[in-house]
């Protein structure tokens, strides 16, 4: 089933679209990353998913149901999000803020004792949140987010401003959460090795519309790589091979395990000796740049 859907979505503000989506899907267990560059529109997708912006034009559904006024705050009860940043009454102790919390949302005390521990701020729920540390606010926006289980929790950039200790933490966290919850995780972030590390499929936002969707695996398949050849003569195995030899490396494109056997058996039965072969692969952060500043925009 698809948690999240959005058809033909678009979003304006003013004479600037911000927003033009023609579809995109998140499977129920995912943790799906929105990636693109500042004012690319991720925030805004965001909030239409939680109900904070309508959209203009199209359809967004969740859990099956499209998003309507009459049925937008029975949605809602199964979304948890922490959009932008974690919104607390910093003079209220972390405890009190997950009660007030728990009062809307009509959770009960355990759906916050879960929240506070899951979290690691037990020790802590009776301190002001004036006094929290970044990373210990930044923690209650997610139990803020994940109390009382929600199919679907959102989070705008979790990891933002936090130590690397903190970093982990948090991304230790949002990974567990499918498997914790049976719930479905989408986030956003610009720090794309953050993204890497925690989700399963991504979604590149360029312009406000949607440039790529699916695994980064594929992505990375589909932009970047070289197999690279180093032989007893790189000149006569360029020849052979039919490629360029740059700064003394054979460059091959990514081929599968059979071509690129064919072509081993090929120079070794014209004598030449393979040294070495290994793959060279962008970051998704350098292919990032690439396909985002492409004409594709």
């Amino acid at each position: 089933m698809n948690m999240i859907e959005l058809k033909g979505v678009k979003k304006v503000f003013g004479k600037q679209t911000a927003v033009a989506i023609d579809q995109l899907t998140i499977e129920q267990g995912e943790i799906y990353g929105l990636i693109g560059p500042n004012g690319a529109g991720k925030s805004t997708i965001m909030k239409m998913i939680c109900g904070l912006l309508e959209a203009n034009a199209g359809h967004v559904s969740v859990a099956g149901v499209e998003m309507k006024e009459s049925n937008r705050i029975g949605i809602l009860r199964q979304i948890g999000s922490l959009i932008e940043e974690p919104s607390y009454y910093d003079n209220l102790t972390g405890y009190e803020n997950l009660q007030i919390l728990k009062e809307l949302k009509q959770l009960t005390e355990e759906d916050v004792t879960e929240a506070l521990a899951i979290v690691r701020l037990t020790d802590h729920k009776n301190k002001r949140v004036k006094h929290y540390s970044l990373g210990m606010k930044q923690r209650l926006g997610i139990a803020m987010a994940i109390m009382g289980r929600p199919k679907l929790i959102v989070l705008d950039e979790p990891t933002n401003g936090l130590d690397p200790q903190a970093r982990e933490e948090i991304r230790r966290l949002i990974r567990s959460l499918p498997e914790k919850f049976q719930t479905t995780v989408m986030i956003s972030s610009h720090a794309l090795d953050e993204i890497e590390k925690m989700v399963t499929q991504i979604g590149i936002i360029g312009s406000g519309k949607l440039l790529y969707q699916g695994t980064i695996e594929h992505f990375k398949s589909q932009h970047s790589g070289n197999l690279c050849l180093r032989t007893s003569d790189d000149a006569l195995a360029a020849s052979l091979l039919k490629i360029e030899l740059v700064e003394d490396t054979l460059l091959l494109p990514m081929v599968s395990d059979e071509q690129l056997g064919r072509m081993v058996e090929g120079l070794v039965a014209a004598g030449i000796g393979i040294y070495r072969i290994y793959e060279v692969t962008k970051s998704l952060e350098e292919l990032f740049i690439e396909f985002t500043a492409s004409d594709q925009l």
